[in-house]
Order: structure tokens, then sequence, then C-alpha cells
């Protein structure tokens, strides 16, 4: 992974190529080895599939296709839970508890499920039993509701297809989904108010007369947190936001036309949709600068008459920091409905991530065949 990592970054063929050599021996040897391991330690099997996973990512060629290195990691994933299942049902004779190893790996699995639209399993579904607690576990528990919205989408829209009959039965369904997305858009929002004072975003307009540069700034309006750790809490629920509202913008198109005395109600909410996509954008475009570390507030002073901020243009990004804002970036960038300048700066921003960790997956976000959620 190191090699790996390290050829993408400083553009060493030598480096990408011994890599390659030294992850072909180990795919000859995990068939054998893996069980064993799963046998003796899971957390260190659960680690060698991540770290495979990361590596089929962090190697994609750019001339590639985008869905051969996407199934090459779901591969990965599967595996990933096949080894959570079995820790699952140990644990449960034994109530043995969930490492951090064990926490992360199913967070992961989730976003894989929620980008193939796929229901989580029940056993995987209660985070209680993998380290989740507090207000990490509500949120946990929105998003595997999230990703079963998607998946019960997925289903009516293949009943659609032409191969298939149009039934009333199918309209309902689209109609009782409708309203399970909205009642669970207000429970995200509902959510994120309960979040603490400090946990949230303060907003600076940064003055007309400062040039910005284009690159991971979207506006002049910049967001700040007390810990880039909540900055990572509000890009993710930016992020969950937008998907559910792609989703239920293609649920309301599955019901139509609606009768006229609906029409308007039905236009309505597709307006609310739209509004709330673009305004979840806004909000994480606002935080990228603060979250790749291009942003800060100057410790208050008492000769300052108002609290000085700092643009950072001439260091490099943390890799750290790159790392948080992947994954929003990921599926914000694959949101249709959005502006074309909204979208084109996205998918920049996350083509920097991709070549600041090393992901030459990310560094495709530009292509023809990026993710359309």
């Amino acid at each position: 992974m190191a090699l790996a990592v390290f050829a993408r970054t400083q553009s060493l063929s030598a480096a990408a190529a011994e890599a390659r050599e030294k992850y072909d021996q180990l795919l000859r040897t995990a068939q054998v080895a893996l069980p064993n391991l799963i046998r003796r330690d899971i957390d260190a099997a659960l680690l060698a599939i991540f770290l495979m996973s990361r590596y089929e990512d962090s190697m994609h060629a750019f001339d590639e296709v985008l869905s051969t290195t996407a199934f090459r990691s779901y591969c990965h994933h599967d595996g990933a839970t096949a080894v959570l299942k079995t820790w699952h049902e140990n644990s449960l004779m034994i109530m043995q508890p969930a490492s951090d190893i064990i926490k992360h790996s199913r967070r992961g699995i989730i976003r894989s499920f929620l980008l193939r639209q796929m229901a989580v399993p029940v056993w995987l579904a209660n985070g209680a039993q993998f380290g989740e607690h507090g207000l990490e576990l509500e949120y946990d528990q929105l998003l595997v509701q999230v990703a079963g919205i998607r998946h019960q989408l997925k289903f009516i829209q293949q009943q659609r297809l032409p191969l298939h009959h149009h039934t009333q039965a199918v309209h309902w369904r689209a109609r009782a989904l409708n309203i399970e997305a909205d009642a669970l858009s207000k429970a995200l929002r509902d959510w994120s108010s309960r979040l603490p004072s400090t946990w949230c975003p303060r907003q600076h307009l940064i003055p007309a007369h400062v040039s910005l540069p284009r690159q991971h700034f979207f506006s002049s309006i910049v967001y700040s947190y007390s810990s880039v750790a909540y900055t990572s809490v509000w890009l993710n629920y930016f992020a969950t936001m937008m998907l559910l509202n792609r989703a239920r913008l293609r649920i309301l198109e599955l019901i139509r036309p609606a009768p006229d005395d609906l029409a308007g109600e039905q236009h309505r909410r597709e307006e609310d949709c739209c509004l709330q996509i673009r305004v979840m954008a806004d909000a994480m475009s606002s935080s990228i600068p603060f979250a790749l570390g291009r942003f800060t507030v100057a410790p208050p002073s008492e000769t300052a008459e108002k609290q000085e901020y700092i643009l950072i243009e001439d260091e490099e990004i943390k890799p750290y920091h790159g790392n948080l804002t992947a994954w929003p970036l990921s599926v914000a960038s694959s949101i249709g409905g959005l502006d074309a300048e909204m979208k084109d700066w996205l998918k920049a921003e996350l083509v920097s991530v991709g070549k600041t960790v090393g992901a030459g997956v990310l560094e495709c976000a530009q292509s023809s065949d990026w993710l359309d959620l």
C-alpha cells in the first residue's frame, strides 16, 4: 500500500512496478492465508482486505474503465462483509465487543452498499452491536435507512423496465416510498439540529477586494469550525442529504403524472428536493477550504476590532485532511441535478484530493464514466 501511494503521489513508475509485483504475490497467497487469519485475528483479516481494496483504488489507471476497478474493489468489500458476518455470529455467543477496526470496516461496507443501491443486511443494521453510540449511532441508523430507500428505488425502477408491466401496484409502492423518504429527510434535518453548538459551522464572508484562488474556493462565503473533526461530521451530513434528496427526486419521477389535484403539491416537492441538494452543495463547497487547511481563523486578539481570517495557499494539503473529504466529495460530485459550474468544481476538488492521498480512482472524477448517483 505504501509503495502504491508513493508511486502515485510521486509519479514513480519503478515503485508502481514493485507494488504490482508484491500485490500479485499477495493475491496468490491470500486465498489460502485469509481463512486461518480470520480464525486467529479478525482485525488483521479486515485490515488486510481493506488495504487490498485501497490498493485497487490507488493503482487505477487513467485509461482503465472505471467499472473494472469498482468491480475489483467491490469484491473486497463483499469479502470484508463475509468476515464481519463471521465475527457477528461469534460475538453473539461470547459477547465480544467490537474493535475500532470492526467499527470502521462496517462503516466502509455501508458506504459501499449505498453506492451500489444495496440494502444493509439485518444482521449488519444495528450499529450498537458494532461499537456505535450516541449521536454517531443515531446518524448510523439514518444512513442505513437511506441505503434501504435507494435499494427500494432500484427495485421499483426495474419494475418499470420495458420487460415488465407498469402496474398500479408499482405506482402505489413508489408513492409509499416517497412518504418514507420525505420522513427520513425530516429526521436527518432534526438530527443535525441537535448537534452541539460547538460543532456547528461559522460563516465568513471574504471581502470583495481579496483575490481568491479558484481552486478550493467556490465562492467568497467560507465556513470555519472549532475542529476539523466537526467539519467531517457536517461534510458527511451534507453528502447524505444530497444522496437522499436525489433519490426523492427519482421517486417523484416514478409517480408522474400526478392527478390534477396533486400536481401542484408534486411540483412543490420536486422544487424542495432540488433546493435541498443545492443548499447542501453550497454548504459543502463553503466547508472545503477549512477542511483542506486552506482557510483558518486567527486566534482572537484584544487589539483586533474583528476576527481575522488566514488564507493558506503555499502549503501542501495534508493527506489526513484529504481523506476526510474524499467520501463526501465522491458523493456530491456524482449527484445529478446540480448546475454544471458547481458539479465541475466538486469534481476538480475530488481530483485534487485524489492526487493528495494517492487514489488513482478519485483522479478520474472528471472522466465521462464517473459515477451518476
